[in-house]
């Protein structure tokens, strides 16, 4: 799909700069037209350069003009651009003469009209943008709506509610993006010289209000009634009103030219309160907190009024007064939570996308261990109706009653926001659902895949599914099990039922963050299905969703983690010459990364965990005559033996009792599946009495101490999970630091008896 994304004005630019950047990460095929509708630097080109936008493939330059004028020469110059382009998608964005032009030549072309910001109405036919509005929305063929209300508006209006779609506003992905680094990089209040609070800033720019000398003389006498001073960036054609017409300006006013959007983003997130006659002000002080007073008579942003963020005075002096001196409750913004764009792209590039009407999918999830039970969570607390099923009734029960059954941050608050709202619950049996997850461990039998885990899920899944319904499995899985197993399996039960991978991609330690906020591959058996899923992540999910077909994300899944295995195999095999050559490996790979293109991962005592230890066998296990995957992966699996060698090589012979600190796969968490530490654990205590502590594990295959226990119990003490907990520990026993077990420098501690031990 090709998309065309026109704009010509100040706000057109920023409201559409996420879908601009959008279109970049997707690495979709687009172009920006640009029709320059405003021209000059300060209202044009510097928006681009702020945004880091790329600049437009065309610029009509249009200028100003009356506006049939205008609007006819955005016509002639658009056509043939978009006869010569041939996108399948125009997007036009807000209520100008830009958008109207651009509606009507991409119509006559055949050529599909996305309208973001539709359905805005002001009611006041006097407003040149009303009519641009209306039309643009009877000709295009995405409505693409703010809130219910325009919603509303669109549907008693005759247009289907099929080409009606309710996503948010872009304003509010822009001010997420924009707003920090405009706090942090301008410098206009000090220029100005306002205090933060200490002024109200002042916008207009409407005809009506401006280019009447008689309405502009109004609009300078209701300045002067502002209770304090007052900050106003003029628009270049106001300014030319007020110097023709020798209007004074008030001694409370300052001005200044019009501003960049940084500049513009920092002077209305630190003023008092906004007066404005501008639509795209009263949304941006809604969403930044700010007060706003808007002197018109009516507002296509009704929603800002609701919320008491705003009030109507046209005008009026007196009532404008009162409105800056009312009583402000804080409100919640109604414009969208920052992923606009993403649900714009997702609804242009799958045709068959269901409108606004369409009911929210339910979900049940299968298993409810580390990765199940946070994604059931997040989407309960999404608003969506899930049902998590998992056959061990002690583990339900404790889930229910409101306890996380294994530690995480931010999961149990999690669990007790999700039970409350009703939306979540767990049981051990399955519940019907539109869309079924499968998130259960993929253990492996000798360095093969073992699917049981998986094929039972599904199987327990068979009797509550029916025609319709999605299967997506998120266990790491090897290549080709959907299409060669699961999907063969449905249709044995002559199910129509689409099948989709989209592998959870999440580090304990991390999980909430990193499951809402990475980016989600999404195989699937066809562009529906794969749209389908990514619409239920999108409901949580604020990393980009990426869909391809299924056997592409069984293998991006596995290759992540094979890529940081041999890398680990490489820092490893590293340490190992390290050893022999005797110098500092760590400070070796420190200097080696100074290199731009060098970025090697530190050695360890071996890879452990549920995902790097075992993804690289799932991927080589049905293919032969290749072997560099499977070297690493040999590398990082004989590590504990050579970790092992070289404790006993570093601790001396009077040791006879050593104790293990930290059994975990990685530090500061409670998993130990996979974890190296239990095989240099056995090795060693084939030669010494062992003892073990963990102050995160909780389960292990041998028995685990009391810290007291073990320190002065032992004659040594070596660190193999390198929890942060220890570095802040004095210890009795001596100590063999993880740096010093992973790093080759000689050095010298106390034994047992005061002897010397070389490390």
């Amino acid at each position: 799909m090709k998309i065309a994304i026109l704009v010509g004005t100040r706000p057109e630019i920023i409201k559409m700069a996420p879908v601009i950047r959008e279109c970049q990460k997707r690495k979709l095929d687009y172009l920006i037209i640009h029709s320059k509708q405003h021209y000059s630097e300060k209202l044009d080109g510097i928006f681009f350069s702020e945004l880091d936008l790329p600049p437009p493939k065309y610029n009509l330059n249009v200028g100003s003009g009356g506006h049939a004028n205008q609007t006819g020469r955005i016509l002639i110059a658009l056509e043939p651009i978009l006869m010569s382009e041939k996108p399948d998608v125009l997007l036009v964005q807000g209520d100008t003469n830009t958008v109207v032009a651009g509606a009507l030549a991409a119509n006559k072309l055949h050529i599909k009209v996305g309208h973001v910001e539709a359905g805005l109405r002001s009611f006041d036919q006097t407003m040149p943008e009303e009519s641009n509005r209306i039309i643009a929305d009877h000709i295009s063929d995405y409505r693409f709506a703010v809130t219910d209300l325009q919603v509303d508006y669109l549907k008693k209006e005759g247009i289907p509610e099929s080409k009606i779609f309710k996503v948010g506003n872009t304003i509010v992905d822009a001010l997420l993006s924009h707003r920090g680094r405009a706090e942090k990089t301008s410098q206009i209040l000090s220029a100005l010289k306002l205090q933060t609070k200490g002024y109200y800033l002042f916008t207009s720019h409407r005809a009506a209000n401006v280019d009447d000398p008689d309405a502009l003389k109004e609009i300078i006498q209701l300045i002067a009634k502002i209770p304090g001073q007052v900050c106003w960036p003029i628009h270049y054609r106001t300014q030319k009103v007020l110097k023709e017409n020798k209007i004074d300006l008030p001694g409370n006013l300052t001005w200044t030219d019009p501003v960049g959007y940084s500049d513009f983003l920092n002077m209305l997130s630190n003023c008092a309160a906004v007066i404005t006659d501008s639509g795209g002000v009263q949304e941006e002080a809604c969403i930044l907190g700010v007060p706003c007073v808007t002197i018109r008579d009516s507002t296509e942003r009704p929603e800002t009024v609701a919320v008491g963020a705003n009030v109507l005075v046209h005008r009026n002096a007196e009532a404008m007064v009162a409105a800056l001196n009312r009583p402000i409750t804080p409100w919640t913004n109604p414009f969208g939570d920052g992923h606009t764009a993403e649900r714009i792209l997702n609804i242009v590039m799958d045709q068959s996308v269901q409108p606004v009407a369409q009911t929210q999918d339910t979900v049940c999830v299968a298993g409810l261990g580390y990765m199940g039970l946070p994604t059931s969570l997040l989407f309960a607390n999404a608003g969506i109706k899930v049902t998590g099923f998992d056959v061990s009734e002690k583990k339900v029960n404790e889930i229910n009653s409101g306890h996380c059954p294994f530690e995480e941050t931010g999961i149990p608050e999690l669990l007790t926001a999700a039970l409350k709202t009703g939306n979540f619950k767990a049981q051990t049996k399955p519940a019907a659902a539109d869309v079924f997850i499968v998130a259960v461990p993929t253990p492996h039998e000798s360095k093969k895949c073992d699917l049981s885990f998986v094929l039972s899920a599904v199987t327990s899944l068979l009797p509550a599914m029916k025609d319709g319904n999605l299967l997506i499995i998120e266990s790491t899985i090897k290549p080709k099990t959907c299409e060669d197993i699961v999907v063969p399996i449905l249709r044995s039960k002559n199910l129509k039922v689409e099948v989709a991978h989209c592998p959870e991609r999440a580090v304990p330690g991390n999980t909430l963050h990193e499951i809402a906020y990475n980016d989600r591959i999404i195989g699937a058996m066809s562009p529906e299905s794969a749209q389908r899923a990514a619409r239920l992540y999108s409901t949580f999910a604020k990393g980009a969703i990426h869909q391809t077909n299924l056997v592409t994300a069984e293998c991006v899944k596995l290759m992540e983690n094979t890529f940081r295995d041999v890398n680990i195999a490489l820092a490893n095999e590293f340490s190992l010459i390290a050893d022999r050559l005797k110098f500092n490996v760590s400070a070796a790979i420190k200097l080696a990364n100074k290199h731009p293109r060098v970025d090697i991962l530190q050695p360890g005592i071996g890879v452990g965990g549920h995902c790097i230890a075992i993804d690289p066998w799932f991927l080589t296990e049905d293919i032969a005559g290749l072997d560099l995957i499977r070297t690493a992966r040999e590398r990082n699996d004989d590590m504990p033996r050579c970790i092992a060698e070289r404790i006993c090589s570093k601790i001396g012979s009077t040791v006879e009792r050593i104790g293990i600190l930290g059994v975990s796969y990685k530090p500061d968490v409670d998993d130990a599946r996979e974890s190296p530490a239990l095989e240099v654990a056995k090795l060693l205590s084939k030669k010494y009495k062992i003892r073990c502590h963990d102050p995160f594990v909780k389960e292990f295959d041998l028995e685990l101490f009391p810290i007291e226990q073990v320190d002065g119990w032992a004659d040594m003490l070596v660190i193999l999970s390198n929890h942060k907990i220890y570095a802040s520990k004095k210890f009795g026993s001596p100590l063999l630091s993880f740096d010093k077990l992973i790093n080759a420098e000689p050095d010298t501690i106390s034994g047992p008896g005061g002897k010397e031990c070389v490390l």
